[in-house]
C-alpha cells in the first residue's frame, strides 16, 4: 500500500496565509457590492425615466381631449 502525502505546516504560517486571504475575500466582497449598487441605480433611473414618459404621455392625452371642452367656455 502506498500512503498518502501529507504537508505540515506551521500554524503561525497558516494563520497569517488565512488573515491574509480573509482580507482578500473582503476587498472581493466589497467590490461586488459596489458594482451591483450601481447596476441597480441604472437599472432605477431607467424605470423612473419609463414611468415618467408613460404619465407624461397619459397626461398629454387627457389634455387633448379636456381642451375641447375648455374651448367652449372660452
Amino acid at each position: 500500500m502506498s500512503e498518502i502525502p501529507t504537508v505540515l505546516v506551521p500554524s503561525k504560517e497558516y494563520k497569517e496565509l488565512q488573515e491574509k486571504l480573509d482580507n482578500i475575500e473582503e476587498r472581493v466582497e466589497n467590490t461586488n457590492a459596489e458594482i451591483m449598487q450601481k447596476v441597480g441605480k441604472k437599472v432605477g433611473r431607467d424605470i423612473g425615466i419609463v414611468y415618467g414618459l408613460t404619465i407624461g404621455l397619459m397626461f398629454v392625452m387627457l389634455l387633448g381631449k379636456l381642451l375641447p371642452i375648455f374651448a367652449k367656455f372660452l
